[in-house]
């Protein structure tokens, strides 16, 4: 799962999938727990008051620089907590506008998922 997100306090991406510390994606315990994967670090401090508790540890050598492995649950809160804060009518245009990386990246995959649309954003068919 990708989530872009906005906040007060500012905006970020993370990648969620099932993979525990080892590397594991199957056995007894992968339904518990989740890895939540970061491009930088400060975008899993943004989710530290909405319920993400996990401690982050970096990975220079992976698809994605920093990490943290939670149980589901805390995902699930956090995504609530983040529901419920939501107060912007547009999403791109709660980025600040200092966070030119990230309001760059989620323009470029507005108009890159527009295109799975037939006759791409605000095409009509």
């Amino acid at each position: 799962m990708w989530v872009a997100f906005s906040t007060p306090e500012g905006s970020g991406f993370f990648s969620a999938v099932a993979k525990d510390e080892r590397g594991n994606i199957s056995g007894p315990y992968m339904g518990s727990r989740v890895c939540l994967r970061f491009r930088r670090a400060q975008d899993a401090d943004l989710l530290r008051p909405y319920g993400m508790d996990g401690h982050v540890i970096e990975t220079p050598g992976g698809d994605y620089r920093f990490r943290t492995f939670i149980p589901r649950n805390h995902l699930a809160t956090t995504m609530h907590n983040l529901a419920d804060t939501m107060n912007y009518p547009n999403f791109k245009d709660s980025i600040p506008s200092s966070d030119t990386a990230l309001l760059d990246a989620c323009h470029d995959v507005w108009g890159i998922m527009g295109d799975l649309q037939p006759g791409g954003p605000y095409g009509m068919g």
